[in-house]
């Protein structure tokens, strides 16, 4: 009976490390997809435009982006997040919210127009400003049920919803750059996002749509969502505030620059955030109520994140700044260490995402507010620097160091429910500084040349990773165990999920 028993255990493990390993490659290539539609439809707006026109269409996708991060009050994740996320009830009431939201965001986007248009000094663009404003009433008719999918590790729906519309917005740019051929490009390549988007989120739900207004269910979305929605605030400070300020000071132009340099960084630091948010977030909820695997599975996530975002920055340490100027054209030259700060920025954004699904999953969000408004310490740092004369250089450095000084207090404040020990914490420092003195050789022995720069950054990849594997505690154990980099990830997160009681 035993013998059984163990050939039966072995059997269902297996087949949940598989089911995990599968939504994890179906999540990278899916989101991957999403993002390199992103980024080739941005490289093909930044050849093609003038600089001037690049910047005005960047400061459109600002404006969308602000009024996004302002509005969020968390209702998608709260279905991922609660024991009863999958009550038709809570879906319909957080429909409810997102139209609200939706409605308030556009009508202020709109009225929001003008004063826009003349702070960036670019009055002729408030017809597209007021265009735009559609965008968001568009998205808040989403279907959450893609979400309600991911609480049993599904993902597809959401993968769908992110990839289809990037998809639908490439093949229009250039047959709408043949037909307009101005900055007002990015107006209709919003609108059908937001379209593709909402058409995806009904095309593949199960439950029809349903709008309510539960009092008792509103009132747990915004307990839930309010420290998510004022800690919007100093984010949106930190994500679109430094752009705001590059431009007032600088010019429309800077702005193009500042804002290419920071798409070239954020396309694999978003993928990776993005992949492991959709993973972590419903492994730690499973076991919120278990502190032993919650702090496992917490270890093990930090660590292969830490391994990855190490990796990340030495190749852009050691080679954004020469895949810049071929991304996007030769006017994005010269911008290596804007590239190189921001990576750096990018990589810390990318750890401090396994503190922040940590704490989510306890339902703790009061923390993701006060690190927010660590974050926004970014912007006096970012005016002092230009004001200095270090310009787009100064404004990424502040926004690295704001990013840094967050991550601290995030990880302080995950200590108690499963903080990382001395012996994790020094292998992370260990493995970020060989990746930066790693890259920063790269930049000086290339002595400038792109095809030597890529190679040598093609090669530093996989050096920084299985490094990473050797000075990491538990990969480097479980490497040696079970044979693997995605064994290790599987086998570790799924650890005694089978004797877990129901969070």
């Amino acid at each position: 009976m035993a013998a059984n028993a163990k050939p039966a255990a072995t059997q269902k493990r297996q087949q949940a490390l598989g089911r995990i390993g599968g939504q994890g490659a179906m999540l990278m290539a899916g989101f991957a997809g999403a993002q390199g539609c992103s980024f080739l439809r941005n490289a093909i707006l930044g050849h093609w435009l003038s600089q001037g026109d690049f910047g005005i269409a960047a400061a459109i996708t600002l404006m969308l982006q602000l009024v996004d991060s302002l509005s969020d009050i968390g209702a998608d994740r709260l279905i991922i997040q609660a024991h009863d996320g999958d009550n038709p009830v809570l879906q319909s009431t957080a429909h409810t919210t997102l139209v609200i939201r939706g409605a308030i965001t556009s009508l202020l986007l709109y009225l929001a127009a003008g004063p826009t248009t003349a702070f960036f000094a670019i009055p002729e663009a408030r017809w597209a400003f007021e265009c735009a404003s559609l965008a968001p009433f568009l998205k808040g008719f989403l279907h959450l049920d893609a979400r309600r999918y991911q609480r049993r590790l599904k993902n597809r729906g959401q993968v769908l919803i992110e990839l289809l519309p990037q998809a639908a917005a490439l093949a229009l740019t250039i047959p709408l750059l043949y037909a307009i051929g101005d900055y007002s490009v990015i107006v209709w390549l919003s609108l059908s996002q937001a379209l593709f988007a909402f058409a995806t989120s009904h095309a593949i739900a199960e439950r029809p749509y349903k709008l309510s207004a539960n009092n008792e269910f509103m009132r747990r979305l915004i307990a839930f969502g309010w420290p998510i929605w004022l800690s919007a605030f100093p984010l949106a400070a930190v994500y679109q505030g430094d752009r705001m300020i590059v431009v007032r000071m600088l010019g429309i132009d800077e702005l193009a620059a500042f804002t290419t340099a920071f798409m070239i960084t954020m396309v694999p630091g978003l993928l990776a955030a993005r992949v492991g948010n959709a993973l972590m977030l419903p492994l730690l909820s499973e076991v919120r109520a278990h502190s032993r695997q919650f702090r496992r599975r917490f270890l093990t996530m930090l660590q292969i994140t830490a391994i990855l975002a190490a990796t990340y920055s030495a190749v852009f340490i050691a080679a954004g700044g020469e895949i810049l100027p071929i991304a996007f054209g030769a006017n994005y030259s010269g911008l290596g260490i804007v590239v190189s700060w921001l990576a750096v920025m990018w990589a810390i954004r990318m750890l401090q995402a396994v503190p922040g699904m940590a704490l989510m999953a306890k339902g703790d969000t009061q923390p993701l507010l006060w690190a927010g408004l660590v974050r926004a310490t970014g912007l006096p740092l970012a005016i002092v620097a230009i004001e200095l004369g270090h310009g787009l250089a100064g404004a990424a450095v502040a926004a690295a160091l704001s990013e840094g000084l967050s991550l601290i207090y995030v990880m302080w404040r995950t200590s108690r429910h499963a903080g990382p020990d001395l012996t994790t914490s020094r292998s992370i420092a260990v493995l970020f500084a060989l990746a930066a003195t790693s890259g920063l050789s790269v930049v000086t022995a290339a002595g400038g040349s792109t095809v030597a720069s890529l190679l040598v950054a093609t090669l530093l990849a996989p050096v920084i990773a299985l490094a990473g594997l050797f000075v990491m505690p538990s990969s480097n154990t479980a490497i040696r165990k079970h044979g693997g980099l995605v064994a290790t990830v599987m086998t570790l997160t799924q650890k005694d999920r089978s004797a877990n009681a129901p969070a």
